[in-house]
């Protein structure tokens, strides 16, 4: 996954694009979580005799794009995609809902869901709007808040996009909880 944040891995341009919807991604994180196997990538060593023209994976920086890559990704290219969106990449994450219909979402575990054995670990997590605030009712409700690191903290909330990049979250989290035992 960090060869596509520097584009070193790139996908070949006769790739589908990236396709998954809330619900993939959701279940996709809760199997990774439960260390359950998601199957296997296959690359091909770039700048051999077979050429393809590159493309970076979704989400990667545009700037990245000039890199001649290190190695093309021919299978696993929606999975690698979808858990760099959600676990590296620190932007809203472009999906799709049931319905097909177009949606942004901010990943995050529900900490204490994810430790409760009789909860499917795909409930634990949740994908919030770009706006990370959850409403019902039309909007006049508000279910959840998660605009600022302080709530994502007093709501036992993980974001997944700092999976690779926890230490600084949880020394914050755990001085918010005055390193309490049952919040560690």
């Amino acid at each position: 996954m960090a060869g596509a944040s520097t584009s070193s891995s790139c996908l070949p341009d006769f790739q589908r694009g990236w396709v998954w919807d809330d619900e993939g991604l959701r279940g996709l994180l809760a199997s990774i979580s439960r260390s359950f196997p998601v199957g296997a990538i296959m690359t091909l060593q770039a700048g051999g005799e077979v050429k393809f023209k590159p493309r970076p994976i979704e989400g990667a920086s545009p700037g990245s794009a000039s890199v001649a890559p290190e190695s093309l990704l021919l299978d696993g290219q929606q999975r690698l995609t979808s858990l760099y969106q959600t676990t590296m990449r620190q932007d809203v994450v472009e999906t799709i809902n049931t319905k097909k219909q177009k949606i942004k979402r901010f990943y995050y575990i529900d900490m204490a869901r994810a430790l409760d054995e009789g909860v499917d670990r795909i409930d634990a997590f949740v994908g919030l709007p770009e706006s990370k605030i959850e409403t019902r009712n039309f909007g006049k409700e508000v279910v959840r808040d998660l605009t600022t690191e302080e709530a994502e903290f007093e709501q036992c909330m993980f974001p997944t996009n700092r999976s690779l990049d926890w230490n600084d979250w949880l020394t914050k989290f755990a001085a918010y909880w005055k390193y309490a035992p049952d919040k560690m």
